[in-house]
Parts: structure tokens; sequence; C-alpha cells
């Protein structure tokens, strides 16, 4: 029996709840941003708008708070644009060039 294929509708709710846009999450900051793979930042609001839209009871100061205890940075990562990526998520991503 071939495996089942998911319908346009089913698809598309799948790609909104693992990107936590059906409904609001319990997730925290860090938890949220490592979920997505990292949010882009090119410009300072974004991520707070992206995060809000996602997270319970999300405040400014949460964002705030993780980037000054630098559980979360911003930095250059995909397509050489600037993302909020956790601490952790980000040495891999972006890793130390090697010396010539």
């Amino acid at each position: 029996m071939p495996p089942e294929t998911l319908t346009l509708r089913q698809l598309n709710r799948a790609t909104l709840a693992r990107q936590m846009l059906l409904e609001r999450s319990e997730a925290g900051v860090v938890d949220a941003v490592e979920r997505l793979g990292g949010l882009q930042a090119q410009e300072p609001k974004p991520p707070f708008v992206g995060l809000w839209t996602r997270l319970r009871d999300f405040r400014r100061e949460q964002l705030h708070d993780a980037l000054q205890r630098r559980a979360v940075v911003r930095g250059t990562a995909m397509r050489a644009t600037l993302h909020l990526a956790s601490a952790e998520d980000y040495r891999t991503l972006r890793p130390s060039p090697s010396p010539c």
C-alpha cells in the first residue's frame, strides 16, 4: 500500500504549524528561534514582530534579555543576510573561517 499523500490543505497546515503560525506557543525565545532555524533580522523590528506572532505573552524584554545574555545572536547567516539564531546554532551555521 503506498504512503498517504497529503492534500494541499494538509500540507499548508503542516507548514504553518511547523513555523509556529497556527497558534501561539508557550516556547521561550531561544527555543522558538532554534525551532525556526533562525529569524530574519536585517531590520531591527522584524524579529520582535516574528516572535510576537508566534509566542504567547511575548514581551520585547525577553528578546533583549536573550541578546544581552548572548543566548541569541544577530549575525550574517543564510544568503549573507542578518538573522537571529541561538548562540549554539550560530556556531554551527557560521563556523570560523579556516586559515589559507
